[in-house]
């Protein structure tokens, strides 16, 4: 468990997967960059879970595209604004307001009344069959959600070099985004907060990690 958790915590902290088996090497602990990307997926079962449980009135939303395994996908996350947790991250082929819809639909049912987003029409169209009020921001509030997409991205980047089976693409790297969000969410200390924005039992961020492991308790 102690090694799992070390190997989790030095992935997340921006160390590659290949430089996370090498760090444990060097420690004296032989594990494969796939070892460490299994135990990154179950972590992200417990994460997505809990974020997917969080509640909000208001919403920052914007969408980016990453390279998956050598193709194009979108992603898509959202971002509570006071404390700037994330409420839910999507992995999809395509972008258009049927998407869209889709996420702003699973937001209106965990409190969601307003949304805030940048001029692209696809979400003016969403929020109204959604039925949520819409406001369009330029920079602002969303440049800090423009920080954590550009944090999910580099961590997708290890996954398009060295996992790029066609198979269940996006779904595992959807996991790896989400294990980043509950590491956000839980564990890493926020310079703005002196905390994580919602910050689990544990008086360092390897013990909120481990708080997370165990499911958030």
């Amino acid at each position: 468990m102690e090694i799992a958790l070390y190997a989790i915590y030095l992935y997340l902290s921006g160390l590659s997967l290949r430089q996370t088996a090498r760090a444990l090497k060097a420690a004296g602990v032989s594990r494969s960059h796939e070892a460490v990307r299994r135990w990154v997926h179950r972590l992200a079962e417990v994460a997505q879970q809990l974020v997917l449980m969080e509640r909000a009135r208001v919403a920052v939303v914007d969408e980016t595209a990453v390279n998956v395994g050598g193709r194009t996908a979108w992603l898509w996350l959202a971002v509570e604004p006071e404390r700037r947790a994330v409420l839910a991250l999507a992995l999809t082929p395509a972008r258009n307001a049927l998407v869209a819809y889709g996420l702003l639909a699973d937001l209106r049912r965990r409190g969601v009344r307003h949304v805030i987003t940048d001029a692209a029409p696809w979400y003016a169209l969403a929020a109204r069959w959604a039925r949520l009020r819409h406001s369009v921001v330029r920079g602002g509030v969303r440049s800090y959600v423009e920080r954590f997409i550009g944090a999910v991205k580099d961590r997708l980047r290890g996954f398009d070099r060295y996992f790029p089976s066609p198979r269940r693409l996006l779904e595992s790297a959807l996991r790896l985004a989400y294990a980043w969000a509950g590491f956000y969410n839980y564990a890493r200390v926020h310079m703005s907060f002196g905390e994580p924005p919602r910050p689990l039992p544990g008086a360092t961020e390897l013990e909120r990690l481990a708080a997370l492991v165990r499911g958030g308790g």
